[in-house]
């Protein structure tokens, strides 16, 4: 039918060229580069440099002055680079053709990550003992034209040599950021350094929990004081599996679906997290493990995405047991995107399509679960233990004394007693005879504070000993309901503080007696 519209296509030739010119990035571009990194995200993408450098030991350095943190250093021993590699290096968003087996994406990652905390980047490197290549890239100098200043091996070698020793290696790379931008809070700042290091130390474990525990790559973190020349005790990264639960919420889990995009098959592994699950694996980063409901994607047993739905369905904490896992990242990547800090993806509409259509492959039809039947599955787990939970008693609030990761468990596992304040675990100097002392005015469990080095190891602190409060905790939180305390009650208590005050005494004879 005539519309009336004529389209006419134009064929443009060379012959209305002038020239060509090549047109550079603007300098101004790295104001952005790493705008959405966190320490944690940024320090990975080191560490990606690493393990695509065949890394088996890498040492992540804090380095203080005054008390203040000054600098970041990661050291590790793998293959080291010649001056070519290390100009490519510091190249911003360098063009190659990444191995199918490499953790690197975009070309920009060692950048980003380092500017996004540092105005100063340097890196030292040998591939060969007695072979040196360094390079340093300063911000201000990159926003302006973007110089590299190639450094002279005679000021770093032996810096260098020094560092590498430190992960019992001659050939490596040290990546150094100086000029941080880390805070600077004066008497906080140790507070700072404690918090960045645990964090650091838990999102490594868990983006990297199949490397560590394959044991192909060892991650050390350690504070260094520039005023001492000293370094503290170094602290391993454990590997913290978010699907490591010795059992399954329900028979035949897990279970493999398939979706099916343009026939590109997706295979997810669904998990249903035991609905009593309470340690590091189903907490993550120490948050309520129902906000790590999803997708687990892998690439190269590196972790990607860590839950999130992507839009296949909505998160709501009736889905809290479902975790799904996606291991064949490569059969995924036409299919997704995936940010520059390396801590998220996006689905395809076509792929969020499949994902919602997968099913299992069964030998019977009737047998074939969908990935619908898995969320009602996951849904209903759910859904009944919170029906036994509710049939438990209630117990009192715990409050300060208490570890807050073990008070987080017991709010989440028990029904807490409303309309009653908390009870507090405290030490106290009492009578050697004694192990502890119940106030009901104050609702406050005294412990001996005569036998607290000796239950702690002599690391004290307001949340110490937590095996010996919780099960103290548990004892005698139900002798704090109520108006008063009859006579059962003084001769129970009665009771524990002797037998209890008994087997204290004795540990303390026993270890003085054996050295303990």
């Amino acid at each position: 039918m005539a519309t009336g519209i004529e389209v006419v296509a134009v064929r443009r030739s060379s012959e209305d060229v002038l020239e060509h010119k090549i047109l550079e990035p603007d300098p101004g571009l790295v104001k952005s580069l790493g705008a959405h990194h966190s320490l944690q995200s940024a320090v990975a993408d080191l560490v990606d440099n690493s393990i695509d450098a065949g890394a088996t030991r890498v040492l992540i350095r804090f380095e203080v002055d005054g008390g203040h943190p000054v600098a970041l250093t990661v050291i590790d021993d793998g293959c080291g680079m010649n001056g070519l590699q290390a100009d490519d290096a510091m190249r911003l968003g360098r063009q190659r053709d990444y191995a199918s087996d490499s953790q690197g994406h975009f070309g920009i990652g060692l950048k980003a990550a380092s500017f996004s905390h540092a105005d100063t980047l340097s890196v030292s490197s040998t591939p060969n003992f007695r072979q040196y290549h360094g390079r340093r890239l300063r911000k201000s100098d990159v926003k302006r034209d973007y110089t590299c200043e190639v450094l002279d091996p005679q000021s770093f070698s032996t810096d260098l040599d020094n560092y590498l020793t430190l992960v019992e290696a001659r050939i490596g790379t040290v990546v150094r950021w100086t000029d941080t931008l880390f805070p600077r809070r004066n008497d906080v700042d140790n507070d700072w350094i404690d918090a960045a290091k645990t964090n650091l130390r838990m999102h490594l474990g868990i983006l990297y929990h199949r490397i560590l525990s394959k044991r192909r790559m060892h991650i050390d973190l350690e504070v260094f004081d520039q005023d001492l020349s000293l370094a503290g005790a170094p602290e391993s990264v454990v590997g913290i599996d978010p699907f490591d639960f010795s059992s399954t919420a329900a028979a035949g889990y897990p279970k493999t679906l398939t979706a099916d995009v343009e026939g590109v098959p997706v295979r997810m592994r669904c998990h249903l997290v035991p609905p009593k699950s309470s340690g590091p694996q189903f907490r993550l980063y120490g948050r309520d493990g129902s906000d790590f409901q999803g997708f687990f994607i892998y690439r190269n047993d590196r972790l990607l995405q860590v839950g999130g739905w992507n839009d296949v369905i909505r998160a709501i904490p009736d889905r809290a047991l479902a975790r799904v896992a996606i291991d064949d990242y490569e059969s995924l990547s036409a299919l997704v995107g995936m940010n520059p800090e390396k801590s998220g993806i996006t689905f395809s509409h076509e792929l969020s399509l499949a994902v919602g259509l997968a099913t299992s492959e069964e030998p019977s039809k009737a047998d074939t679960v969908t990935f619908r039947d898995y969320i009602a599955r996951a849904e209903a787990v759910l859904s009944e233990s919170r029906r036994r939970k509710r049939a438990r008693k209630p117990i009192v609030a715990p409050a300060k004394g208490l570890h807050e990761e073990v008070r987080k468990v017991i709010r989440s596992e028990v029904p807490i007693r409303k309309g009653e304040d908390p009870v507090e675990i405290r030490w106290r100097n009492l009578h050697p005879d004694k192990f502890l002392q119940l106030d009901r005015e104050t609702r406050i469990i005294y412990l001996n504070q005569r036998y607290r080095q000796m239950l702690t190891g002599g690391r004290t602190g307001l949340s110490d000993a937590p095996l010996l409060k919780t099960l103290v905790f548990l004892l005698a939180e139900d002798h704090f309901t109520g108006q008063y305390w009859g006579a059962r009650d003084k001769d129970m208590i009665d009771m524990w503080d002797s037998i209890l005050g008994a087997a204290v005494r004795t540990e303390h004879e026993y270890r003085n007696t054996h050295g303990g």
